[in-house]
């Protein structure tokens, strides 16, 4: 029991933390530089994409080395692992495997898939470039944000995330696929509310914000 506690509170240490998500996404950059390393000098709107969404991976790592400690930190599962599950989910939209079913591309909305794709990794690292120390995975609360694209929306990196999947979702279309993002923005939704009742317990002025700017400027507000 003595050494699980001592795990415990070195997997749940500030800085402990930051590395491990650092090193987690500087592994994710290494894999796709091997991965799709024909991108990098090609002058197409798919090579515009591997370097946006590397570029926001860049800022997740630069994040987490620079972020302050959390004035509360995440506990049980929903706060600690949910989050990270959420947000690989949609890697399973276009990870191949054997029991996937037939996908297929929807060519007509190829143009509107390459916006949705863009303008969400745009919306993403315009609001990692404000959060900056005050990000996190998990379900953690620290300073909030009110400024910039945040005046916009609450979460600008989960709208960002789910207009992303949703593009991803034209280039890999099936059944099984639509209950997965239709299962993902519910989860980021959930994820989202319990994380705005922890920040609300530690900064009461996240109330009054809460209540005046919504998922979508005013769409979405808490009262």
């Amino acid at each position: 029991m003595a050494k699980w506690q001592q795990v415990k509170v070195l997997a749940f240490n500030h800085r402990f933390g930051s590395y491990a998500g650092a090193f987690f996404f500087t592994f994710w950059i290494g894999q796709r530089i091997y991965s799709y390393h024909e991108h990098l000098l090609r002058f197409s709107v798919y090579a515009l994409i591997w370097w946006l969404i590397t570029l926001q991976f860049i800022l997740f790592i630069t994040a987490y080395l620079t972020r302050t400690a959390a004035h509360d930190h995440a506990k049980g599962f929903f706060e600690t692992t949910f989050p990270f599950l959420c947000a690989a989910m949609p890697f399973a939209l276009i990870v191949k495997h054997p029991l996937l079913p037939a996908t297929y591309r929807i060519a007509v909305l190829d143009p509107l898939s390459i916006v949705l794709v863009i303008g969400g990794t745009l919306i993403i690292i315009a609001g990692i470039i404000f959060l900056r120390k005050s990000f996190s995975i998990m379900t953690e609360a620290r300073q909030p944000v009110y400024r910039g694209i945040y005046r916009i929306t609450r979460h600008p990196m989960y709208v960002g995330s789910m207009l992303t999947t949703l593009g991803m979702l034209f280039q890999n279309f099936n059944g099984l696929n639509i209950l997965l993002f239709l299962f993902f923005c519910g989860c980021q939704v959930y994820r989202a509310h319990r994380e705005e009742n922890k920040i609300m317990q530690s900064y009461l002025t996240y109330q009054t914000y809460a209540a005046s700017v919504g998922w979508l400027w005013k769409f979405g507000r808490r009262k």
